[in-house]
């Protein structure tokens, strides 16, 4: 009598055992680790993302007599007068990507409506390119 409620004392101590483990993996199997390489494909060039520390962006005007001006985060007035004393500025808008630079769009700028169609473009790649590197599952991006 005592031998079987001893075998049946370890068959439910075996079986809440058995039942633990299993949750136990369960759970540990619910936590996935993502390794993978991200890359960012541009105008048939790529680049690899997954050492990226820091994106941003920057904005140059080079003038005719050589000069190069920032015009990131001005303001409009400033930049309404800055293309209207230097028609057909070239502008540059770069993805500084750490130590490396994407040239996202080179072109010239008559005035400031083109310069503003030009810059909304390019803030939606930088965004894009934030919601890429936030997604762990995400492994390619390609920017238009």
């Amino acid at each position: 009598m005592k031998s079987r409620i001893f075998l049946s004392t370890v068959k439910f101590a075996g079986t809440i055992l058995l039942g633990l483990s299993m949750a136990l993996l369960i759970a540990c199997g619910g936590t996935k680790v993502y390794n993978v390489d991200k890359t960012i494909t541009y105008r048939d060039a790529l680049y690899n993302m997954s050492t990226v520390r820091q994106v941003s962006g920057r904005e140059e005007a080079k003038l005719e007599n050589g000069d190069v001006v920032q015009i990131r985060n001005k303001e409009k007035k400033e930049l309404e007068g800055f293309f209207k004393e230097n028609p057909d500025t070239m502008v540059t808008m770069i993805v500084d990507l750490d130590d490396q630079e994407m040239i996202y769009l080179r072109m010239q700028v008559k005035n400031y409506s083109e310069y503003s169609r030009l810059k909304k473009r390019f803030d939606s790649a930088l965004k894009d390119i934030t919601k890429f590197m936030g997604d762990k599952k995400a492994t390619q991006l390609k920017l238009k």
